[in-house]
């Protein structure tokens, strides 16, 4: 009997210690955060030889730490190397006009409008103007809408003009110029003629596609028609009374003009001319420009606007883009067709009708001009191999217009 209680103690005491070794593991294993590859590490073993837990605590801390600062790098030290950059741009504007002054300008300019004194009130928007027209953070376009159309100034109104195109309000001083300038046409005034001229050709040069563009053409078109590509007395063409020893192409030379458009102005049917006789001519700096993606070709002289028309291009866009220089001018040309015979003017196979104005050969582009064509279809399409096309009316227009030397500028 003693035996067998003697070994029941024995069992009880073994399942006690085998309890709390159990229960020292799962102490072990928690501060560990639940790692089997540390359960066996320095914290499982002091757990294992004491039931004091600090141990345990320590090495939670120990393990939370670095999760802790990885977590820091990513956030927040990224940011912090960034915001002295910002700091810097933001506070370095240099010698500004403080916006308070700008706005007591304006209080003040409407206070005079208000009383019906245009004139100051039109000088304090001009000032206004001045110490802003550099400043990106300033918007003065309803301002300047009124200035445009008020102020006479032409150095003033180009100044209003590229303010608004820089800051997206084109549109409003296309508008502005349109209008201005048919005002003024309408007036009927002959000595205000050319400033309708240059209002509506800077109404033209604001446009920003082909209805605009020939909005504005539409009304200039037919002034020019009358005041200018008519045998009348007109204020904006040149007289010229010619002197012994003359000649047309020495006249036009003088003019930087062509003996052509001396003849269409002046109803000449030969170059034969003579002293004491006068004529009419239209000179200055001529420039051509072509916007492919309107089909369209224009002229200005001295950057009026002298003449526009539609165009054909080069199939697959083969027209090149970029600014050309025509050195050569002729009339009822022969085409010289590769790995053929020369083509004579007047037969039905000569694609370049009855103008041929060559542009200089480059790098790139070589054979390439503005050309005349019957095949009306080709207007407004790519079908030509890469010269720029022209109804027969149209082409000599230009011929007679744009000297040797003249530029071209081939837009997108």
């Amino acid at each position: 009997m003693k035996t067998w209680m003697g070994m029941f103690l024995a069992a009880l005491v073994g399942a006690g210690v085998a309890v709390i070794g159990i229960n020292s593991l799962k102490v072990g294993d928690g501060a560990a955060g639940g790692t089997p590859g540390e359960a066996g590490g320095p914290a499982t073993q002091a757990s294992l030889t004491s039931s004091n837990l600090p141990p345990a605590k320590a090495a939670s801390a120990r393990m939370v730490a670095p999760r802790v600062a990885l977590f820091r790098r990513a956030s927040a030290a990224v940011p912090s190397r960034q915001q002295p950059v910002v700091a810097k741009v933001v506070s370095t504007p240099v010698a500004v006009v403080e916006d308070s002054e700008i706005q007591m300008i304006l209080r003040q300019a409407a206070g005079h409008f208000d009383k019906g004194e245009t004139a100051d009130g039109l000088r304090l928007y001009r000032g206004a103007f001045a110490k802003a027209e550099n400043r990106k953070d300033v918007n003065l376009a309803p301002q300047v809408v009124k200035l445009l159309s008020e102020d006479n100034v032409p150095l003033w109104r180009k100044r209003y003009i590229n303010y608004l195109v820089e800051r997206g309000e084109g549109g409003k001083a296309f508008e502005n110029q349109l209008s201005r300038g048919n005002a003024i046409l309408l007036k009927g005034e002959q000595d205000k003629l050319l400033s309708a001229w240059r209002e509506l050709s800077q109404a033209h040069g604001l446009a920003a596609d082909e209805i605009s563009r020939t909005r504005a053409y539409d009304i200039l078109g037919p002034m020019l028609k009358r005041h200018v590509f008519s045998l009348r007395m007109s204020p904006l063409v040149a007289r010229y009374s010619v002197q012994p020893g003359d000649n047309l192409t020495k006249i036009a030379k003088r003019f930087k003009t062509t003996p052509e458009s001396i003849m269409r102005l002046s109803g000449l049917g030969s170059e034969v001319i003579q002293p004491r006789s006068s004529l009419r001519i239209l000179g200055g700096n001529t420039r051509v420009f072509v916007d492919k993606s309107d089909y369209l070709l224009w002229i200005t002289l001295d950057d009026k606007l002298v003449f526009q028309a539609r165009i054909g291009l080069g199939r697959d866009n083969t027209t090149p883009e970029g600014e050309f220089v025509v050195t050569v001018r002729q009339k009822d040309p022969t085409w010289f067709r590769p790995g053929s015979d020369p083509i004579g003017p007047g037969d039905p196979r000569n694609v370049l009708g009855t103008r041929w104005m060559g542009f200089r050969d480059t790098a790139q582009v070589s054979g390439i001009g503005i050309h005349g064509t019957e095949e009306v279809d080709s207007i407004g399409k790519e079908s030509s191999a890469g010269c720029i096309r022209m109804l027969k009316d149209d082409v000599e227009m230009v011929f007679d217009l744009v000297p040797r030397l003249a530029t071209v500028q081939i837009s997108p």
